[in-house]
């Protein structure tokens, strides 16, 4: 397996399971505290390390694009798989601020 490959994959499992861990953490916090403020915070601070792992897999996709072969294997896969559920968690996540802002204004009326 070529070792920068495995690195990247590595780090990109790394950094996309931080931000999918932060996001959740931030939508369990504000579920305690009813902080949406915070959890925006934390959400925000959870897009930082997806945008770790997005560069990764960017220069990833331009090396390949450049000619310079991408050796696919099942890490590289899995990694792939990482980076897309933390993205959809933090889209998730997000939502969830939205809506319990919602609802507590709609409790307000």
């Amino acid at each position: 397996m070529d070792e920068k490959t495995v690195e990247e994959s590595m780090q990109l499992i790394l950094h996309s399971g931080n931000g999918r861990s932060m996001a959740i953490e931030a939508i369990k916090n504000m579920v305690k505290d009813g902080d949406t403020e915070k959890a925006r915070k934390q959400i925000e601070e959870a897009g930082k390390e997806i945008g770790e792992a997005h560069d990764i897999q960017t220069s990833m996709i331009t090396a390949e694009c450049d000619g310079h072969p991408v050796e696919k294997n099942i890490l590289l896969i899995h990694a792939q798989d990482h980076f897309m559920t933390a993205l959809a968690v933090r889209d998730m996540a997000n939502l969830m601020v939205d809506m319990y802002e919602s609802l507590h204004k709609a409790e307000k009326k």
